[in-house]
């Protein structure tokens, strides 16, 4: 019996999920990625995995899973790779309404089901020796399921999978066109040769809205090449530090944690609006300067510290912040997945996406999300009313 031939298009930990999963259930699965394995937005991720503030209820259910998938994935692996840290989130927000509104998230999380607790400041000193809380700190809460992922080394071991099932990568080659026709699909790639096959899934991200374009198709979507807060964010490395930090800390200041061999990963979310990815902030410049300001005041030993360097996040995100997974077009030989949170829902992802296209059976969990929504429509269309959030925040 003929293998189903199936084209992924990005390597990045969404397009390795799907052609890992992919080549699990037997399609002759090829990967076309312009760069390298992660080169995309899995490089630039903070890495949080987590469905804490997470909306509606069905997306909170799909990050949710995809927590569980994420844990048992590397709890039955057999390589030496550990890209997942269970190693739990604490969080607090100043007194007053901040710490209501973190109080009532909370709430509503243990209420689902969500592991939540709240826990004392002398304890969380005694797990983070150099920690330093102000004095008009509110509650602090322990989301304990929540982890920290290693993107480099969940993309070796998706790839590693996918291969030893006969996966086969083409890098670095680019995808200039897609066309359909009844019983095919055909990719041209940039050195001009064509590849047909029997469907194809792309995975580009932030990218998604050109190569749908290509089909004729406009497909809302944020505008990562652009400054825009939804869209970009910083994210500063810093040298190793003599701090034992393990944990994610959500913090009012900023968010951090660990990210190897003493070194520290920094977030602050309300730097983001001048977020521009034409710019890259030298770490002696100002937004080098407040990261290292912030940091000091929340962790002792870190009086020397030094960042390597200043990242600028460009994040796949649909305009409505939900995922669009599914055909795009009546053919039905062209499969898209554009999401924000792809390091949590990754592995999710990839599974229930190979058993639509292999088993023909689509997941209740993608019930809300089939691309059709935003199909014809701009980012302007979706934009959020003042005061009301987009969902998926977080």
């Amino acid at each position: 019996m003929k293998k189903i031939s199936i084209a992924v298009i990005g390597a990045g930990v969404i397009g390795m999920s799907i052609a890992r999963s992919l080549a699990i259930k037997g399609a002759q699965v090829t990967l076309f990625e312009r760069e390298f394995i992660g080169a995309g937005t899995s490089s630039t991720t903070f890495g949080w995995v987590n469905s804490n503030g997470k909306s509606p209820d069905s997306y909170h259910q799909l990050n949710v899973e995809s927590m569980h998938e994420h844990q048992l994935l590397q709890a039955n692996s057999d390589t030496e790779g550990q890209w997942l840290d269970q190693c739990g989130t604490y969080e607090w927000a100043a007194e007053g309404e901040p710490g209501q509104w973190l109080a009532d998230r909370a709430q509503k999380l243990q209420q689902s089901g969500y592991p939540a607790r709240l826990v004392s400041a002398a304890s969380l000193r005694r797990r983070i020796p150099e920690l330093q809380l102000g004095r008009h700190h509110g509650e602090i809460w322990h989301f304990p399921s929540e982890g920290i992922i290693y993107p480099s080394i969940f993309l070796a071991r998706l790839w590693s999978e996918a291969r030893e099932h006969g996966a086969v990568l083409r890098a670095p080659v680019g995808v200039v066109d897609i066309t359909e026709t009844a019983d095919a699909v055909a990719l041209t790639l940039a050195d001009g040769e064509i590849w047909r096959g029997d469907l194809a899934v792309s995975a580009t991200g932030r990218w998604t809205q050109a190569l749908v374009a290509r089909l004729g198709q406009t497909l809302a979507m944020t505008d990562a090449n652009q400054p825009d807060k939804l869209a970009c964010g910083f994210l500063g490395y810093t040298q190793p530090l003599p701090v034992q930090l393990r944990s994610n800390l959500i913090t009012p200041d900023m968010n951090l944690r660990p990210d190897g061999g003493g070194r520290l990963l920094l977030q602050a979310l309300d730097l983001d609006g001048r977020a521009d990815p034409a710019y890259l902030p030298s770490p002696e410049g100002f937004i080098g300067r407040e990261l290292l300001q912030r940091l000091r005041r929340i962790l002792a030993n870190t009086q020397h510290a030094r960042i390597g360097h200043i990242a600028v996040g460009q994040r796949s995100r649909p305009a409505d912040g939900l995922p669009a997974v599914g055909f795009i077009t009546p053919l039905q030989k062209t499969y898209i997945v554009a999401t924000h949170s792809g390091i949590t829902l990754a592995p999710l992802l990839g599974r229930l996406v190979a058993e639509e296209l292999i088993d023909e059976a689509r997941s209740p969990l993608l019930a809300d999300y089939a691309p059709d929504r935003l199909l014809g429509k701009n980012a302007e269309d979706f934009k959020a009313a003042p005061g009301n959030p987009f969902p998926a925040a977080q």
